[in-house]
C-alpha cells in the first residue's frame, strides 16, 4: 500500500486549482492530468521537496490538538443533505439495510443511495490529528478527490476533500476540538 499525498496544481489556461494525488515513487518525475473545467492537458514535475511529506505518519508525535471530522452529503436525486460528526475510532459508510421493523444499522453513516454498497467504505481515526479513508470491498469503488482508490489503499483526509461513494458525494470538514467554550 502506497501512501498518497494531495497537492494542488493550477491550470495555466483557466486558473482552476486541481487536486492531484501523488505517491513517493512520483518524486522527481513528470506527471499529467486533465483540467476538468477547460479540458487542457497539464504536465508538471513533482518536486523532490515533497519528500518530507512521505517521511513519517503525520498523526504521530507530540502535542497535536484533538480533531473531529464532519462529513456532509451533497444533496442529489439519490441522497438528501445529511451531516455526520465522526469522533470515534472507526466508522463504516454504506447503504441503509431495509431489513424491516427489526432493522439494526450495520453502518454508522447511512444513505439510501442504491449504487452504494451496504458496507462501502471505512473512516478510521489515527492518533489525535488524522483520519483515513479506505474502500472495504465496495462494488462501485471509492473516489477521493475524483481519483479512484485501489482496493487496499488507505488515504489521509484533509479539510475540503471530497469523497464519492455510488452517486453520493461527501464534503470533508475537519475542526479542532477545544475545551474552551468561549470560542
Amino acid at each position: 500500500m502506497s501512501k498518497k499525498v494531495k497537492i494542488s496544481v493550477t491550470c495555466p489556461q483557466c486558473g482552476s486549482k486541481l487536486p492531484v494525488a501523488i505517491i513517493e515513487d512520483d518524486l522527481g518525475k513528470k506527471k499529467s492530468c486533465v483540467c476538468p473545467n477547460c479540458q487542457k492537458k497539464l504536465t508538471f514535475s513533482v518536486s523532490m521537496k515533497l519528500a518530507s511529506k512521505f517521511g513519517s505518519d503525520p498523526t504521530l508525535g507530540g502535542n497535536e490538538k484533538d480533531i473531529s471530522l464532519i462529513i456532509e452529503t451533497v444533496p442529489n436525486a439519490m441522497t438528501v443533505y445529511q451531516s455526520f460528526e465522526l469522533t470515534s475510532e472507526y466508522y463504516t459508510i454504506g447503504r441503509k439495510n431495509s431489513g424491516g421493523p427489526e432493522h439494526r444499522p450495520d453502518v454508522e453513516v447511512e444513505t439510501t443511495d442504491k449504487k452504494m454498497s451496504r458496507k462501502h467504505a471505512a473512516i478510521r481515526k489515527k492518533g489525535k490529528s488524522g483520519f483515513t479513508l479506505k474502500d472495504i470491498g465496495s462494488k462501485n469503488g471509492v473516489y477521493f478527490n475524483n481519483i479512484k482508490l485501489d482496493a487496499d489503499e488507505e488515504v489521509y483526509l484533509g479539510d475540503g476533500d471530497t469523497i464519492r461513494l455510488g452517486e453520493t458525494e461527501f464534503r470533508v470538514n475537519i475542526a479542532e476540538q477545544s475545551d474552551d467554550l468561549t470560542q
